[in-house]
């Protein structure tokens, strides 16, 4: 049985949504296939409770300087541990977001920013080079775009401009995780006659990775 952490980044949560739709048709055809699998969810534009903020800041240095936590950071520190072992005890995850402005949504980096830890999920050689602690794991990115960026639609590939996209997979690389494969329901703004027509193609291709992820 695998473990299977969806981070879903979308503040519209109880609408459906291009990227909920695409989502959906992925998770379900993901239950079907692998009825013995732990999924849990997380949508992180719900909630967000350990940002990189100044504790979590204070955090970092006071670790580097091997001093002593106060009561708010110590509480702090014991509650975001606990996303972090979740992340490191995952077998399979699944990031889930529209595309903003080229990017992932603040809550989405977050989230990363939250996980992203030495020496939890990646480390650093004598020679100051991350390397990653995270090993025979597996990802997928499910992302809604309203213009078309992955040669999808017979539009041109423009994928260098899926800053989002690049940077999970850059992450997920650095703490080790090097299988990692994309989704993408997009260009229904460019073309909002075709749009049914492009979600439905979205939704097979989902299904598909939802059977074999």
């Amino acid at each position: 049985m695998s473990t299977v952490l969806v981070i879903y980044a979308h503040p519209q949560s109880d609408k459906e949504s291009s990227t909920k739709a695409l989502y959906n048709h992925f998770i379900k055809a993901y239950k079907i296939s692998h009825p013995d699998d732990k999924v849990i969810e997380h949508n992180v534009s719900e909630y967000m409770p350990f940002p990189l903020n100044k504790i979590a800041i204070s955090i970092y240095n006071k670790s580097m300087a091997r001093q002593s936590f106060n009561a708010d950071e110590e509480r702090f520190k014991e509650a975001r541990q606990k996303w972090i072992d979740e992340f490191v005890q995952a077998d399979k995850y699944v990031f889930v977001n529209p595309m903003y402005n080229l990017f992932i949504p603040a809550e989405m980096k977050s989230y990363i920013d939250i996980v992203m830890q030495v020496p939890d999920t990646f480390h650093y050689t004598d020679a100051g080079i991350p390397e990653g602690n995270l090993h025979n794991k597996k990802a997928i990115h499910i992302q809604a775009n309203g213009g078309n960026y992955h040669g999808s639609n017979g539009a041109p590939d423009a994928s260098s401009l899926d800053l989002g996209h690049q940077y999970i997979g850059t992450i997920l690389h650095i703490m080790g995780v090097d299988d990692y494969q994309g989704v993408f329901a997009e260009g229904m703004d460019h073309d909002p006659q075709n749009a049914e027509k492009i979600l439905n193609q979205a939704f097979e291709k989902a299904e598909e990775a939802g059977k074999k992820f």
